[in-house]
This record gives structure tokens, C-alpha cells and sequence, in this order.
């Protein structure tokens, strides 16, 4: 269920994407605030000292997607289109599986590959702009303090056993379609050395990024990064909004 959720965001983006310019790379929507800050420009020099200013890509998935509301007692309306994106992405599932594991297999080979290519240009996109060593710096080094601290390591645990949906049955029912004598503990190690490898190499791509953004907000790192899947709809979004061609680029992606 989590998964889809976040399918329908990125199918939400992917739509946008087809505007003639990206939503997120500018501040000049409705939902924009005087607080804007355009990566984009040239003229977000006077930003720098303003603490209080956030990046398009961050309003547009604040304001924009998710219509964040001011407290927990405003509840706020049904996001419509989430809510058709939600809709689609159920029926395109249905599709991809209906079939069976013939059907599923074919789109893996899309679905398991090309995320690797955008990966890869995403990640060599984030180095190479300004202040994205601090990221990078930010991503790799550990705060002392917190790894003392017995949340962190739930935390951790949790999103290692989510992340390879240990107890939920995913893993089991596939394999059920494997042959008699086939190495499941060579299997095993690959998941993990994959999945792991995919997690640390996601990391780069979105903390060089936010290391981007933090220098250019004159900001430390902690203030632009954000828990959970808000975190890639923002980083991501802003570096191929900075590159070449972004509309189609992100269409692709």
C-alpha cells in the first residue's frame, strides 16, 4: 500500500512534467510564497543570509502535491488528483500482475534496469554542482550522539526488514515460482548486496543535492534535509530541473 502511494506522487509528477516549464523549477505559481528561492536564476544571491527561505522544488511538494495544512486540527479536503493518480497506479498493477509471473517478468526488465540509468545521470548531475560536497559529507559522517541513541537503530532495523519485506510474504510467493533446485541462498545475497547497494548510491545522488541547496540558502544541510519519501521528491525533481532538456528528461524518468 505504501508503495502505491508513492507511485501515485511520482505519476502526479510525471504529468507535470509535461508542462512547457517544470512547476518546481520556478516561483512563479499560486502556491509559491515570498519566501521562494529559484535554484535556476541567477538572482538568488540575496537569499543567502534569509534562513527562513525554501526551495520551489520544496513548496511545490509542500503546497503543491501535498497541500500540507497548518495543524493536525485542519484536516483539509481530498486531494482529487492524488487520488486519480491513486486510482491509475491500482489499475496499472493490476495489469502488470493479471497474468502472472510471465507478464511480471517481462516488466521487470524495464522496471528493475532503467531506474539504474536516471540513477546514474541523477547522481553524476548532484557532484558536479556547487556545494555538493557538503552533502556528501553530511550523508557519510555520523553524529556521535545519535548513535547512542536506541531509536536510531529501530529505525534502522525497521527500514532494513521493510526494505526487504521481511514477515510480509512478497519474498516467499516469488519464490514459490522458482525451480526445485534453485540456489536460494545465492538469491538471498544478491537481494541484499542489491538492495543495500541501490540504498547507498540513492543516498549520494540526493544528499549531493541537498548539499546544493544548503549552500545556496546559506543553511546547514540538517535544515533542507527532510524524513522519509519527501525527501527524494525534492532533491530529485530539483537537480533535473537544472539540467538540460528537464521536461523531457523527467517525462523519461
Amino acid at each position: 500500500m505504501t508503495y502505491i502511494i508513492i507511485l501515485a506522487w511520482a505519476l502526479l509528477y510525471l504529468i507535470f512534467s509535461f508542462s512547457s516549464q517544470l512547476p518546481w523549477a520556478s516561483c512563479q505559481n499560486y502556491w509559491n510564497t515570498a519566501n521562494c528561492l529559484d535554484f535556476t536564476t541567477e538572482s538568488n544571491t540575496s537569499w543567502n543570509n534569509d534562513n527562513l527561505s525554501t526551495s520551489a522544488a520544496t513548496e511545490f511538494w509542500e503546497h503543491r502535491v501535498l497541500s500540507i495544512s497548518d495543524g493536525i486540527e485542519q484536516i483539509g479536503s481530498i486531494r482529487v488528483e492524488i487520488l486519480l493518480c491513486l486510482t491509475a497506479m491500482w489499475i496499472i498493477c493490476y495489469f502488470c500482475i493479471w497474468k502472472g509471473v510471465k507478464s511480471t517478468g517481462k516488466v521487470v526488465y524495464f522496471t528493475a534496469t532503467f531506474p539504474y540509468v536516471m540513477l546514474l545521470i541523477l547522481l553524476i548531475r548532484g557532484l558536479t554542482l556547487p556545494g555538493a560536497m557538503g552533502g556528501v559529507v553530511y550523508y557519510l559522517l555520523p553524529e556521535p550522539s545519535h548513535l547512542l541513541d536506541p531509536q536510531v537503530w529501530m529505525e534502522a532495523g525497521s527500514q532494513v526488514f521493510f526494505s526487504f519485506s521481511v514477515g510480509v510474504g512478497s519474498l516467499t510467493v516469488l519464490g514459490s515460482y522458482n525451480k526445485y533446485k534453485n540456489n536460494c541462498y545465492r538469491d538471498c545475497m544478491w537481494l541484499c548486496l542489491l538492495n543495500s547497494g541501490t540504498s547507498v548510491v540513492a543516498g549520494f545522488a540526493v544528499f549531493s543535492v541537498l548539499g546544493f541547496m544548503a549552500k545556496e540558502q546559506g543553511v546547514s544541510v540538517s535544515q533542507v534535509a527532510e524524513s522519509g519519501p519527501g525527501l527524494a521528491f525534492i532533491a530529485y525533481p530539483q537537480a533535473i530541473a537544472m539540467m538540460p532538456l528537464s521536461c523531457g528528461l523527467f517525462a523519461s524518468l
